[in-house]
């Protein structure tokens, strides 16, 4: 067969590699030869790769011009439009993931989508819909053959929303591994510590795949005594030892004290020893400020445990049925500080000095008093029913059940009520000034919040060919959809306890056309290229909200075989999740806040939960974008995409406090007679209007290197490889009309596809044995606008110029993401940058802050030792083991805030933003096959 094949690639080589586009296909009377292996042409040990003599040449049939199409590549997307980028198995290597949920999260400059809620993309496999990406996320990269990424467009012909991409994971037509991993990462400045221990089972036979995970992960809080921090104590001057004051705050303690001190005495911290007046006066200063950073936590503790697993099973060839469950057990523990007290000292009070009334201030030394606590269980069940219909159509059925249960419990302190009761007697026990004990007080009521979500999905999607065109076949894809949802919430706030119900039962509908227009393939108009035209629309209906509808339009274009163009248009309305309208209000108290108003850090209580008042909002998407592959024998892929979202009613989180957004929605503030800021209503909220526009430009680069090491003689192909036989169009990048019916087994068989060179991402051919691989990304973001209108009559925020709504400050105008890797004999290194640009807050009457410009850059480097010849002789443990480290935040860089008074709020600290800062982490992962 190579005999048989290298001549007749030298017959093809001129048409193949001049032709711009194709010839037709031979006549019927010359039938291409079926390529046989011979005995006699087999490979000899002095030249692995024979070549073409003169007796072979004269005695091969010239075929004239062939298009060698072959099929495309087992595990494709069923599309028209192309991957803006392929990755090999050996490119996925490079990224040193030890699970597709890892690989995914390296992936997320390329798989990010400027037209949603910036979600994780649609995930497929072997082309294919899946019951849930809780299936495959804990599946080793090693399983995976091929990695394709597609535009959002593409999510319409699998019966999704266009605002996710589409990442197809080609899994290998036989595998089997176990897999156990433990890791442990901190900080470099300490008071952090992150464990985890995993552990995978997985058999892929052909259609047939059955996984099962475990994973446990614990993490150490970090307090902010760990961190370089200064707070604000506050207008009440609470301390462990404390300090007084006159009634009320502010109004002198007693004249005898002022005389002693010389000066009028309204806030005085207590001594240490001794509690005459004149100790009082021996101790007279500015009032003592406990530090509660070792009572209070920047990062929680938290501890995750789940098990899960999943099933397919091929029923009859053509269908194939997956079954999956996962359980999963989540807690968090977090502590906002030390209780405080304020008592009333009797003048007359065995321990009181002073001719009046006093109050004293102290905190009690029980953290847990006002820690939170929040607990999560979530269960899953899911079945996936995926099948044909005759050649041209396919099915695929999909039900779920999701319960989520959640428990949070707040801490609010202390009474004081008892303890008062005592002071007021005169009992000589009761010393206000000395060891308090927790025991005294009344502990007040917690805040509960408790919501059990449930969700049952089940929707039916049809697609295929709905008729024949000259072009190619009418793409179709029909999906229906029932689903119902509750959450119920109970919260208690402060003693007052209310219930919410809130349900919805949604049927929705989804259909997708895609008529082709031109192919160069089947010559209809091959001036123009491949030319096809998608339409979709669909709806909703809501129990709670009623109708909501889908429309949309799609160009997509490819005037020659390594430029093509893809255009679409998208209006679609959108409710507010069930969860945004009726979560359970829960009150964070001592949150520090920056207040543009008085221009100071306060401490106030933070309200969140669910809004009931939310409206449906209204988005339409603009996007035109091209892709270039310019080199036909190198894997180069450069694209440039524009985006422009307006949004109606859009639903957003509550935006970072200025004294614009404060004018624009002065219910959600609340302050005290002073004017100082107690709290805010940070539940989300509809902006009249949102408007954003960008575009997004980048290019993608993957090189073999080295000199391959030459195969043994009589060395076979391995199963699954890819046979690479010679050029054409409509390859995994190229248009025109595709082939039905291809790959129905979803697992594959043994033998491997015909490839196209030439015809999409992945080119440049695959690493060989002895070769390394190098590969470079960069996505450069130009936001042309980013704007928000709260409400009709207000001003414009304008987030490139002054307004913001995250403690990041606004959106920066330019931002680039870089990833570059290497890989080689089992080891490799792989590194992700991203910079944004500064931005600005514009305070108003208040001062301005400005945020600095800030790079980050993430480091892995591993080793397979199974891959180190010599050390696995000597440790024969050692096969199949990995060795990782990873550095987050390389050069522990931060977002540096200044005010235009020159000075950093408090809540902008470094440390605030950025707690963490440079971590390492190190993992020893073994896979046995």
């Amino acid at each position: 067969m190579l005999l048989v094949t290298t001549a007749l690639s030298g017959l093809m080589a001129g048409a193949i590699q001049t032709a711009p586009t194709p010839a037709a296909p031979p006549s019927p009377q010359q039938p291409p030869a079926r390529q046989t292996p011979e005995p006699e042409a087999a490979p000899q040990e002095e030249d692995p790769v024979p070549r073409a003599t003169a007796e072979d040449a004269r005695g091969a049939t010239d075929l004239g011009t062939v298009n060698v199409t072959g099929q495309r590549p087992r595990g494709s997307v069923d599309s028209d439009i192309p991957p803006d980028l392929t990755l090999s198995a050996e490119e996925i290597q490079a990224y040193g993931a030890s699970s597709i949920a890892e690989l995914l999260t390296y992936l997320e400059p390329v798989t990010r989508s400027s037209r949603g809620s910036g979600g994780q993309p649609v995930t497929l496999v072997n082309g294919r819909r899946i019951s849930g990406f809780r299936e495959i996320q804990s599946l080793p990269p090693e399983a995976i053959e091929r990695v394709d990424i597609l535009p959002e467009e593409v999510a319409l012909e699998y019966g999704y929303r266009a605002d996710q991409r589409v990442v197809n994971f080609v899994l290998k037509a036989n595998f089997r591994s176990i897999t156990t991993q433990v890791e442990g990462r901190t900080p470099t400045e300490g008071g952090r510590t992150v464990t985890g221990l995993d552990a995978n089972v997985l058999r892929i036979s052909g259609g047939q795949r059955w996984s099962m995970e475990l994973e446990y992960d614990r993490a150490t809080p970090l307090f902010e005594s760990e961190r370089d921090l200064v707070r604000d104590p506050g207008s009440a001057p609470f301390d462990l030892t404390g300090n007084i004051s006159g009634i009320p705050f502010g109004a002198e303690i007693d004249p005898a004290l002022s005389g002693q001190v010389g000066e009028t005495a309204t806030v005085a911290p207590v001594p240490t020893t001794g509690f005459t007046l004149s100790d009082f006066a021996a101790a007279y200063g500015d009032p003592r400020t406990g530090d509660l950073g070792a009572y209070r936590t920047l990062m929680s503790a938290t501890e995750s445990a789940s098990v899960g697993g999943s099933i397919k099973h091929d029923l009859n060839g053509t269908t194939q049925i997956t079954l999956r469950g996962s359980l999963q057990d989540d807690s968090n523990r977090s502590f906002n500080g030390l209780p405080g007290v304020v008592l009333t000292l009797p003048d007359g009070n065995p321990f009181s000095p002073f001719a009046d009334d006093v109050l004293v201030y102290r905190y009690l030394d029980d953290a847990a008093a006002l820690g939170r606590q929040t607990d999560t269980l979530t269960g899953e069940a899911g079945v996936l029913l995926d099948g044909y219909l005759g050649e041209d159509w396919r099915w695929s059925f999909n039900g779920a059940f999701t319960r989520v249960e959640t428990d949070t419990i707040t801490g609010r302190g202390y009474n004081a009520a008892p303890f008062q009761a005592r002071l007021d007697a005169g009992d000589a026990a009761a010393d206000p000034f000395g060891l308090l004990a927790p025991a005294d007080f009344t502990r007040t009521a917690n805040d509960t919040a408790r919501s059990v979500s449930q969700r049952l999905d089940t929707e039916l999607v049809l697609n295929g060919d709905l008729w024949e065109l000259p072009a190619g076949g009418v793409s179709t894809t029909f999906k229906v959809g029932a689903d119902s949802l509750s959450l119920d919430s109970t919260s208690t706030r402060g003693g007052v306890t209310t219930e919410r119900k809130q349900s919805r039962d949604r049927i929705s509908g989804l259909t997708n056309v895609t008529f082709p227009i031109a192919s160069r393939r089947s010559e209809v108009l091959p001036l123009l290229g491949d030319l096809s035209v998608g339409i979709n629309a669909g709806f909703e209906d809501l129990s709670d909200f009623g109708g909501l509808s889908i429309f949309g339009a799609t160009l997509n274009w490819s005037p020659i075989e390594k430029l093509s163009f893809l255009a679409s248009y998208t209006e679609e309305e959108g409710s507010p999740s069930i969860s945004q309208l009726n979560n359970p209000v829960i009150d964070t108290p001592n949150v520090p806040m920056f207040d543009f108003r008085t221009n100071e850090t306060v401490q106030v209580t933070r309200i969140d939960g669910g809004n009931p008042d939310l409206d449906a909002e209204n988005r339409r998407v603009w996007k035109a974008g091209v892709t270039l592959r310019p080199l036909t024998d190198e894997d180069l892929t450069i694209s440039s995409t524009w985006t422009r979202n307006a949004t109606d009613d859009a639903i957003n989180s509550f935006p970072t406090i200025t004294s614009e957004l404060e004018a624009a929605l002065p219910g959600r503030f609340t302050r005290d007679p002073a004017g100082n800021l107690v709290s805010i209503d940070a539940r989300p909220l509809n902006f009249a209007r949102a408007e954003r526009e960008d575009i997004r430009t980048g290019f993608n680069f993957s090189k073999a290197f080295g000199t391959p090491t030459a195969p043994a003689p009589g060395a076979q192909p391995r199963p699954g490889m890819p046979m690479i036989i010679g050029g054409g169009p409509g390859g995994p990048g190229g248009g025109g009309d595709r082939p039905r019916g291809e790959g129905r087994d979803g697992g594959g068989g043994g033998g491997g596809p015909v490839v196209r060179m030439g015809g999409g991402g992945g080119r440049g051919g695959g690493m060989q044995p002895g070769q390394g691989r190098f590969m470079v990304s960069i996505y450069h973001t130009w936001r042309l606008q980013d704007e928000i209108l709260i409400a009709d009559g207000l001003p414009i925020l304008d987030l490139l110029d002054g307004a913001a709504t995250s403690s990041r400050g606004g959106s920066p105008r330019h931002e680039i993401q870089a990833q570059t890797g290497v890989f080689k004999n089992g080891m490799g290194a792989f590194l992700n940058a991203n910079w944004r640009d500064g931005t600005r807050i514009d305070g108003g009457a208040g001062p301005d802050l400005n945020f600095s410009d800030q790079t980050t850059v993430n480091l892995n480097v591993f080793v397979d030792l199974g891959a180190q010849a010599r050390w696995v002789e000597k440790y024969p443990w050692l096969k199949g083991a990995r060795l990782q480290v990873g550095v987050r935040n390389l050069f522990d860089t931060r977002t540096e805030v200044t005010s235009s008074a020159g000075d950093t709020p408090l809540n902008y600290q470094p440390d605030y933003l950025d707690p963490e800062g440079r971590s390492i982490g190190i993992s020893l992962r073994k896979i046995l096959f």
